[in-house]
């Protein structure tokens, strides 16, 4: 799901002589864009642009916490005279922050009833016992799962089971190559899982959030589906045959014994009962209710949906009903008396930051639009008008993909955003194609171990090198690239 790293406690870096100059750098960068006014910007317009390229500047060294970074527009905007204190917040309360919301309590309450668990060992365990299967079944399962939670909670989850995995094929070079597999494979697989759904991560949300503030176009969960499924479809078997049959690629089996360490896995599991099946229950629901919100129609079938008796429903209003519900439905288990399936306890360890990184990145993107930053951006492009779309779009994705590999993917996503819609207008596409460039390259980063949480989780592990993640995740950045350039071409 998201990016970003799990609600904990904030401890504060020292004041480290890198922290001091990026902290200064910001404001300072931004007094001289806004003293400069470039192109003939208005005022406004200027300040604008001062403040995103300060709010950029923190962002990419994050000398701040991301989400306090994002809190710069309430505190300027009205400063500078662009908006006022109520319209520079007004996007923190953008539904599709609801939806997340909403998201995340659901992808709590899986976590607090363990079914995540279940769901990845009961793919793992289906695809046999040969090292090449074994990878493929880890990574299923993790991007399943992180097509629903969070991706740093689905590699946190996962990846102490592909070290039992791999500890099972014994020591020698060939046992830890299959070993480093296995770990690429979960921090790889749980990015590309995200891609997938609308709540997989959060440059999907903020892509929905920005195309409903600057283009008005509604990007609901079923219509992001034609989108992010078809990249994660495609680049799931990529990145699997790149890791078993480019750089690890030696074949081991796992045998009776690996076996049976998975079957012990699920029985202590236990039957699927009490909280743990009505929390599936729950999210099944919401799921469904999102697929069917709108009518669909099935060659000369059509299927009436959720709008056709109540027209304003919404993808965020029926996260919000499911997650209200985890606070009303009791739940049990073998080992403890009833209670409900989410308190507010489980509830505030969701990572909140996220949010009010969503509203900064919203409120700085309307303001671009509202100030005439976001033309003048497009006038300034005009140029690129006569290269070839595909090279445009290539050149757009690399970009994004060199930017989320140093910054928070998120905050990637929030930059690029305006800046997509500029560039659309200014080669006169249709915005969301080049939007969608940007949020699904976002979440692109295999490189390096501070790309990624999930690339960090599975660094932690110490069973692998820098270079050994960037051998392979510098191969999956390329194909990445070409994958989401590739399928929106055809897609739109």
């Amino acid at each position: 799901m998201d990016s970003a790293p799990p609600a904990t406690e904030y401890v504060a870096p020292g004041f480290d002589r890198g922290r001091i100059v990026a902290l200064v750098a910001g404001p300072v960068a931004g007094l001289v864009v806004l003293s400069l006014k470039p192109g003939g910007l208005s005022d406004a317009g200027s300040g604008v642009l001062g403040v995103a390229v300060w709010m950029s500047i923190w962002w990419i060294t994050e000398c701040l916490p991301l989400a306090v970074t994002a809190l710069l527009p309430i505190a300027l905007f009205p400063l500078l005279g662009v908006a006022s204190t109520r319209d520079a917040a007004a996007p923190f309360a953008n539904e599709v922050v609801f939806l997340y919301l909403g998201g995340f309590l659901l992808a709590a309450a899986l976590e607090r009833w363990h079914a995540h668990h279940r769901i990845a060992l009961a793919v793992i365990s289906a695809v046999g016992t040969s090292s090449r299967r074994l990878v493929f079944g880890v990574m299923l399962a993790t991007a399943f799962l992180s097509m629903w939670i969070s991706n740093t909670a689905t590699a946190a989850m996962m990846y102490p089971i592909a070290i039992a995995i791999g500890s099972l094929f014994g020591t020698g070079k060939a046992a830890h190559s299959q070993k480093v597999a296995l770990l690429l494979g979960v921090a790889f697989a749980a990015s590309i899982g995200g891609m997938a759904t609308l709540i997989g991560t959060p440059p999907n949300l903020i892509l929905a959030g920005a195309a409903r503030e600057l283009i008005g176009v509604n990007l609901d969960f079923f219509s992001f589906l034609k989108y992010g499924l078809p990249a994660a479809l495609i680049l799931l078997p990529i990145c699997w045959a790149l890791l078993v049959f480019v750089f690890h690629r030696e074949q081991l089996e796992l045998g009776d014994e690996g076996l049976e360490v998975l079957r012990a896995r699920r029985q202590a599991l236990g039957r699927l009962q009490g909280g743990e099946r009505l929390v599936m229950l729950v999210f099944g629901m919401v799921a469904l209710g999102w697929f069917f919100r709108e009518p669909k129609d099935f060659g000369a079938f059509h299927l009436g949906g959720l709008t056709s008796f109540v027209p304003s429903v919404t993808d965020a209003g029926i996260a919000v009903m499911g997650a209200i519900l985890l606070f009303l439905i009791p739940g049990r288990s073998a080992s403890a008396p009833t209670r409900p399936l989410l308190t507010w306890r489980e509830a505030r360890e969701i990572p909140w930051d996220v949010l009010l990184l969503f509203g900064g990145g919203l409120s700085l993107a309307a303001a671009m639009e509202s100030s005439g930053l976001a033309t003048r951006i497009g006038v300034w492009m005009s140029g690129l008008h006569g290269l070839p779309l595909p090279l445009v779009l290539l050149g757009v994705a690399i970009g994004t993909v060199i930017i989320s590999e140093l910054a928070s993917n998120s905050a990637t996503a929030a930059m690029g955003m305006p800046i997509a819609v500029s560039l659309a207008a200014a080669l006169g596409q249709p915005p969301l194609l080049i939007m969608m460039v940007v949020g699904l390259s976002a979440s692109v980063g295999f490189a390096l171990p501070m790309a990624t949480p999930p690339n960090a989780i599975v660094f932690g592990s110490g069973e692998l090198t820098v270079r050994e993640m960037a051998r392979a995740g510098l191969a999956l950045d390329v194909a990445a690239v070409l994958v989401v350039v590739g399928v929106m071409l055809v897609v739109f």
